[in-house]
């Protein structure tokens, strides 16, 4: 795979040469992409498309961190700071991954509220504190080859630097005014990058 500084290079002399022959790059870069239609809910996976489309990328052993009110179909261990929610803990999140001293999961589901208006709806104002820290935190709980699977309206997700790479994208349309909500499957696939500096 390339390096932006490959890209880069390569970009400067295709332009130095007239032309820009970037189609056998972005050939390479093509990631599986899924679109979905399904009307908003207030839990992530009550939304029977988005429940079924996770459950298919989930394997082994899954953490869904900030787990809400629906459990999925698969083997796991269920996180949610609301005392209330159905699930085996009950802590912050960036406290449940540094004191995690069980096995290494092999998903990891991150589905925080990415706003504030998820934030007062499902967890009366307290807004997630540092969603930076806890993904650089993650992969201390993550096997090398296990998966993230995270929600938001981005698409940055754990990023190379932390030592993954986007394996598909999932486009959520949740029609009328509301924002779409982009969903990143990514690979952990070197540790020594996420412990760099």
């Amino acid at each position: 795979m390339p390096t932006p500084l490959n890209i880069l290079q390569e970009t400067e002399l295709s332009t130095s040469a007239g032309c820009v022959n970037l189609s056998g790059w972005l050939a390479r870069q093509t990631l599986p992409f899924v679109y979905l239609m399904q009307p908003p809910k207030k839990y992530t996976f009550e939304m029977p498309v988005v429940k079924l489309l996770t459950e298919t990328w989930c394997i082994g052993k899954t953490l869904n961190l900030f787990a809400g009110v629906t459990r999925l179909n698969v083997d796991e261990v269920r996180n949610d700071i609301d005392p209330n929610a159905p699930a085996e803990y009950h802590l912050d999140a960036l406290e449940f991954v540094n004191s995690w001293n069980g096995d290494k999961f092999d998903t990891i589901v991150f589905d925080p509220p990415y706003n504030l208006r998820k934030a007062r709806e499902k967890y009366g104002e307290r807004y997630v504190g540092s969603l930076t820290k806890i993904k650089q935190d993650l992969p201390k709980i993550l096997k090398l080859g296990g998966r993230v699977i995270s929600f938001g309206y981005d698409s940055i997700g754990m990023s190379r630097r932390r030592g993954f790479k986007k394996v598909a994208v999932a486009l959520v349309c949740h029609s009328g005014d509301h924002n779409d909500t982009i969903i990143l499957l990514e690979e952990y696939i070197q540790p020594s990058l996420s412990l760099a500096g």
